[in-house]
């Protein structure tokens, strides 16, 4: 359990460190973590408020569909990563020079944070939640709905900080998703997801029989 919660809390580092990085220079990613950083150019909140505020609602959805014990780590790691990146905010001022290091960078500590975030059975909520909702009840692949929702908040983006600077956010998103998609296909996480979906739909593997020796 102890080291679980170390594990929760490197992981909220990781991903609070790339956000920074990210947003240094104006970059963005998607997800909720996008719609803060976006929001935090147009508001007086930081990202750690506005992102703590922008999950609530994501909450409601896991509860019933991910269960209580996932939703409350969700949540604990949602105020983690809230209260570091005010803390980054507070005693840590830099600026990258290069948007492509920044990108690369910020994206790959992102991945690997939120991979030892998904193998301690949490998530940081937000449009993760709503992708399995979606994929439960009405069949809407959960690949195609990530992929727009990074579309409209990454394409957003665009009237706040730039084409060029969307380019480099895309390239920061890739590598995210390439760190995820290879280092997070045995993450139990994802195997109990699958399992309890299989359940309540019905399509439950059974066992396999086993050979009557001779």
């Amino acid at each position: 359990m102890k080291k679980q919660a170390l594990l929760i809390v490197l992981g909220c580092f990781l991903v609070a460190s790339g956000i920074k990085m990210l947003t240094s220079v104006e970059l963005v990613i998607g997800g909720t973590a996008g719609m803060g950083m976006i929001l935090q150019h147009i508001t007086p909140l930081s990202f750690g408020t506005l992102f703590f505020f922008l999950n609530i609602p994501f909450y409601f959805l896991a509860i019933i569909q991910l269960g209580l014990p996932f939703t409350i780590k969700s949540f604990i790691s949602v105020t983690i990563l809230s209260v570091m990146s005010e803390m980054l905010d507070y005693f840590f001022v830099f600026t990258i020079p290069f948007p492509l290091i920044s990108s690369l960078a910020g994206g790959a500590l992102i991945g690997f944070g939120l991979i030892l975030l998904f193998r301690c059975g949490s998530s940081l909520g937000g449009i993760n939640m709503l992708c399995v909702y979606l994929d439960k009840h009405y069949g809407i692949n959960p690949g195609k709905t990530l992929m727009a929702t990074d579309v409209v908040i990454v394409g957003s983006a665009f009237f706040i900080v730039g084409l060029e600077k969307v380019a480099y956010s895309i390239i920061a998103i890739l590598v995210m998703s390439h760190i995820l998609g290879r280092y997070h296909k045995t993450a139990p996480l994802e195997k109990n997801n699958k399992q309890l979906i299989e359940e309540e739909n019905g399509y439950k593997t059974l066992p396999s029989k086993t050979k009557s020796s001779s």
